[in-house]
């Protein structure tokens, strides 16, 4: 099913202005940040092996490092995104330093972020409805799912979804560990138009790390101001530049 879509620019400004607000005078009120912006450029294609040394990669702009998702100050250990595209894939590539690597979940759909994790949420038409989250450890297992709407407005989601055609790996050495993911374009066309129409979509990042036992730390691409991912209108925006 298509949805008609408001002009994407007015859409664009309408979730700037509210990107981690609350009505005036709410004991929720957070801090407002502005979005992050990246620019994919193009690739020829890349073989999906969690090594980050193509020259396409090597030649991709990182990202700002991660930031605390409540209070936008830089997280304790460096994470870095780069994208890439062609016609058929969003190409994610992360680096995340890492003095100790955890990871010992092996079943696919497992709530990976009880263990240190790296996670991708996309909603390609920045509706904030119909969304995808997808996140990995750095033994490679894969946690996927589609949300119909965020949490705070009843939202649920939808495990049995599994990405069509995602491909995923990791790598680590003596710095940290590596993510490199070819996340088919068409696979995300749930409930909304054809994702290849639109020159952005909505997308963010999140690093999950266990500092203590206790409590988990939220590292974030684009911070919402509040200890929620599920928060579209703070998401980042990514353009494939031509």
């Amino acid at each position: 099913m298509n949805k008609i879509l408001v002009p994407l620019m007015l859409v664009a400004g309408a979730f700037a202005a509210s990107c981690g607000s609350a009505p005036e005078g709410s004991k929720d009120a957070a801090p407002v940040f502005e979005p992050k912006v990246y620019h994919a450029q193009r690739t020829s294609g890349l073989v999906i092996d969690g090594s980050l040394d193509e020259a396409d990669w090597l030649a991709a702009k990182p990202s700002e490092p991660f930031a605390d998702i409540s209070v936008d100050t830089l997280a304790a250990k460096e994470t870095t995104v780069k994208m890439l595209w062609d016609d058929d894939n969003l190409y994610i590539g992360a680096t995340l330093v890492e003095d100790k690597i955890v990871a010992t979940l092996k079943q696919r759909d497992t709530v990976i972020w009880k263990e240190n994790d790296f996670e991708v949420f996309i909603d390609p038409d920045g509706d904030g409805e119909s969304y995808f989250e997808i996140e990995i450890n750095a033994i490679g297992t894969i946690m996927d799912l589609m949300m119909n709407k965020p949490y705070r407005d009843g939202g649920n989601f939808y495990m049995p979804w599994d990405c069509p055609g995602l491909q995923a790996k990791t790598s680590t050495d003596d710095k940290g560990w590596y993510v490199e993911m070819a996340i088919p374009r068409k696979s995300l066309m749930v409930g909304f138009t054809d994702p290849d129409t639109l020159p952005y979509w909505r997308i963010n990042f999140s690093r999950v790390e266990w500092m203590r036992s206790d409590r988990e730390e939220n590292w974030v691409w684009s911070p919402t101001g509040k200890i929620d991912m599920h928060m579209p209108e703070c998401w980042g925006y990514v353009y494939f530049d031509k």
